[in-house]
């Protein structure tokens, strides 16, 4: 799952240094509001759940992404 997250979100935003489950979308990537939007419609076309506005804004690295999404699968 992890490696999918990446490619998503090198979609939005250039990466430079790998990705782990501790980076961080906003500090450590600088993704924006927008960037964030963009990506959660973009893991619920590819998950089939749904990641409302209000909850994309409590993630904050890409673990809490990652356990997201699990939980909504199940």
């Amino acid at each position: 799952m992890l490696e999918k997250i990446n490619e998503m979100i090198s979609d939005f935003v250039e990466v430079e240094e790998p990705i782990t489950e501790e980076t961080n979308l906003r500090t450590d990537l600088g993704m924006s509001s927008l960037d964030l939007i963009n990506l959660a419609v973009e893991i619920e076309d590819s998950y089939g759940i749904e990641l409302p506005d209000e909850d994309i804004t409590g993630i904050n690295t890409v673990s809490d992404l990652i356990r997201y999404i699990s939980v909504k699968k199940d």
